[in-house]
């Protein structure tokens, strides 16, 4: 019999329990890397069923170091590489200016900033986990909390141009809005129909976790398959 873990979403509210940092001290911490380390530990529920050793690994202290950091570290240069396309292909947002976020392709800090970053936010993953097992009962407003913590933090963040401010313009990037979305449609759809039929499709963090790296797929080889240009130079951060 399957065991239902009760746990935070993976997003956002575990990215939401921890990007208040970046807002707090912006130089200290590496967002990308605070974002992906605190999802990171559930990366191991794509293969949940298949008897691979990464569950409970991921979610132990030195599943830390030996799981999560490699797998932050992967998620910043794929994301890094491929947020100027898709923030390109973005609507504009209104006040969440959700076309900034390509300046994220540069980061601006030294590499133990984002090192230490992606360790911090896998932490704080841990943590927020073991607050729910002391006490189920938040799980469900757990949930609503970080949606609303998250569309609050990117709220301030788009209304005060912050990622501009920290890391500059975002490059250039071509729009191509048709080619784009079917190379989206054409690997993200695919990987959703099947996903249902996997192993331990029955346990809703499984499924959530790989319902978004489909997405996540899509979107980066669309990024790969449409291109785009290195900035000329990589501010520091403010």
């Amino acid at each position: 019999m399957a065991i239902v873990r009760t746990v935070p979403s993976t997003f956002p509210t575990h990215p939401a329990g921890i990007l208040p940092l970046k807002l707090w001290r912006p130089r200290w911490f590496d967002g990308v890397a605070l974002t992906l380390g605190a999802a990171s530990p559930d990366v191991a529920y794509l293969v949940d069923g298949s008897g691979l050793p990464v569950w409970p690994l991921s979610h132990q202290l030195h599943g830390l170091i030996i799981f999560c950091l490699p797998v932050t570290l992967l998620g910043c240069l794929m994301v890094r590489r491929a947020v100027p396309v898709i923030a390109a292909h973005l609507p504009a947002g209104g006040p969440f200016a959700l076309r900034d976020y390509g300046a994220l392709r540069t980061s601006g800090h030294r590499w133990w900033i984002t090192v230490t970053s992606a360790i911090i936010g896998a932490g704080s993953h841990l943590v927020l986990d073991g607050l729910e097992a002391w006490f189920p009962a938040i799980e469900y407003p757990a949930h609503l909390v970080g949606l609303a913590v998250m569309a609050a933090i990117a709220a301030v963040i788009g209304r005060r141009r912050l990622l501009v401010q920290w890391h500059g313009a975002a490059p250039f990037a071509s729009r191509q809005p048709v080619r784009f979305w079917s190379v989206v449609a054409a690997v993200a759809v695919p990987l959703l129909a099947v996903t249902p039929f996997l192993p331990a499709a029955s346990l809703p963090h499984t499924t959530g976790v790989r319902v978004l790296t489909a997405l996540a797929l899509g979107l980066l080889t669309a990024a790969l398959v449409i291109g785009g240009r290195r900035p000329a130079h990589t501010p520091a951060p403010t």
